[in-house]
């Protein structure tokens, strides 16, 4: 045969012959035991999702299920990449006593939660414009009245520093006399000062640089001085009068806790060896107050005994905050991590805080702004991972 043709056909044959034994399959490959080419449903990335893993059979809650699968796969490699890994002791915590199927479904679990929080931290940002403003739609929502007097001290024509100096002393000197008097009467010693009576006036519709001092104001007792472009105002509230409805006692929850730290930099297993140390000891009777103060590495509580004080919700990282609130008062709870390190936390009390406190509005409006931002860019962000990422489904 002319060697022309017999080359050509000799690869012909080949790749018959070898076609009955396997097929090209194209995508990031790697083996799977005891998934056959017939059993795969779907290659995601280097991964595989057999018929075994599904629940359903067929039709629309078979199509969901799959799609979950892919994505906690995809999850899964994606926390890979970033060397995501959870302790035994947090495991523990999850799943203690239960089967070693369970147990590994909850170290998945915990695996996600992290890359999740890893992606939103990296992701989310509020600022204090954003804050306050919200603060300020909250407050300006409320219908409460209060009825308001306005001692107005008009501005100085001259603005040098001995006129300015002159203003501040006639200040003081009024506000030394409205402690004894009577507003009416001092206002009628000055002729820069007017008492004005503003009657039943809303909250919403007072000024914020007025609205964020009256909110917490007390009823009979004069504010310090505001200045803006009309002068300097002294005002005095003499009476508060809620929206009909209105719950008087609204408040958020505030837990006093105290924690001791073991900080990993450097050496992991030698910080999570310690924090069980510790925790064996505390479970035989040692002192929380004494073992926080010999060995937790918080340099802010360690000398108070671990106490951290009374905290407001969203002010801890979310780790610690959910462990906080799983721990019932007067209680340790079991080891965990943080992105600081390794905790042992106590939880000493529990109480509410009145939600017209403006501080702890603020706390309450940052939590609900972060929940709000991190599940949209979380959402966003899985979107993206699951349209870039190499998915093959074969039976759908």
């Amino acid at each position: 045969m002319n060697k022309k043709y017999y080359l050509p056909l000799l690869f012909c044959l080949m790749s018959v012959a070898y076609g009955q034994q396997a097929k090209l399959t194209f995508g990031p490959q790697k083996e799977h035991r005891g998934a056959t080419v017939d059993n795969i449903v779907a290659v995601v990335g280097n991964d595989v999702i057999t018929r075994k893993e599904l629940k359903y059979r067929k039709g629309t809650q078979r199509r969901k299920e799959l799609e979950s699968l892919i994505m906690r796969k995809l999850l899964l490699q994606e926390a890979a990449k970033h060397n995501i890994v959870v302790s035994d002791t947090a495991v523990n915590m999850v799943n203690k006593g239960k089967k070693s199927t369970s147990r590994q479904r909850a170290r998945e679990d915990l695996i996600i939660a992290n890359l999740q929080q890893k992606v939103v931290s990296s992701l989310v940002s509020i600022s204090d414009r954003e804050v306050n403003d919200l603060v300020e739609r909250q407050l300006k929502s409320s219908s409460d009245q209060v009825r308001l007097v306005d001692i107005l001290i008009s501005p100085s024509k001259s603005s040098d520093s001995k006129t300015l100096n002159q203003a501040q002393v006639k200040t003081q000197e009024i506000i030394g006399k409205l402690a004894k008097l009577p507003p009416q009467r001092v206002a009628a010693q000055y002729s820069s000062v007017s008492y004005n009576d503003l009657g039943w006036v809303k909250l919403a519709n007072i000024p914020p640089m007025f609205s964020r001092v009256l909110v917490d104001a007390p009823v009979n007792q004069y504010t310090a001085p505001i200045t803006d472009q009309d002068g300097t105002h002294i005002l005095k509230i003499l009476a508060k009068k809620q929206r009909k409805g209105k719950n008087k006692t609204s408040n958020i929850p505030q837990t006093r806790v105290a924690h001791i730290l073991i900080t990993d930099k450097g050496n992991t297993a030698k910080a999570e060896k310690t924090i069980k140390v510790l925790y064996a000891k505390l479970k035989k009777g040692a002192s929380f107050a004494q073992l926080a103060k010999q060995h937790s590495q918080d340099p802010g509580s360690a000398t108070k005994g671990g106490d951290l004080g009374w905290t407001l919700p969203g002010k801890m990282v979310p780790e610690f905050e959910n462990i906080m609130n799983r721990t019932k008062t007067g209680s340790i709870s079991q080891p965990f991590k943080t992105r600081f390190g390794y905790h042992i936390l106590r939880v000493d009390g529990r109480r509410k805080a009145p939600t017209n406190n403006r501080n702890a509005l603020v706390q309450q409006v940052k939590q609900s702004l972060f929940r709000k931002k991190a599940a949209e860019e979380w959402a966003l962000w899985l979107s993206q991972l699951r349209e870039e990422s190499y998915v093959e489904i074969r039976q759908p």
